[in-house]
C-alpha cells in the first residue's frame, strides 16, 4: 500500500522524494493504528494519499524528528519546534473519520 500511495503522490506532487517516502509510509502507519488492522484495504488509497498529502503540508514528513528551536549555553536550555505546525495526528485522521471507521476493528 505504501508504494501505492507513493506513486499517486508522486503524480500529484513535486516534493522531496524522501519527504514523500515518509509520508507515504507514515499515513499508512496512522491508518493501521487507527483502525486495528495489519494490512489496509485498497478502498482507502484515496484517504492514505491525501493523508500523505496533509503531512507532507503540515511540514511534518520534511521533519520527521525534533528540531531545536532554540539552544542557550548559560544554564543549559533547549526549546524544540513544534511538529506539524500546531496539528497533530488525531486531527488529521479526524478528517478521514467517516472513511476509516468503516474498517475500523475493535482492540481488545
Amino acid at each position: 500500500m505504501k508504494e501505492k500511495i507513493l506513486t499517486n503522490l508522486m503524480e500529484l506532487r513535486d516534493d522531496d522524494l524522501a519527504a514523500m517516502e515518509f509520508a507515504a509510509g507514515r499515513s499508512v502507519e496512522m491508518m493501521k493504528a487507527y483502525c486495528n488492522i495489519t494490512e489496509l484495504p485498497e478502498e482507502l488509497m484515496g484517504v492514505g494519499v491525501a493523508l500523505a498529502g496533509m503531512l507532507l503540508d503540515s511540514g511534518a514528513a520534511a521533519t520527521p524528528f525534533s528540531k531545536a528551536k532554540s539552544i542557550r549555553e548559560g544554564d543549559v536550555s533547549v526549546t524544540f519546534a513544534e511538529g506539524m505546525n500546531g496539528a497533530d495526528g488525531q486531527e488529521m485522521l479526524d478528517c478521514f473519520k467517516v472513511e476509516l471507521d468503516r474498517y475500523r476493528k475493535m482492540d481488545w
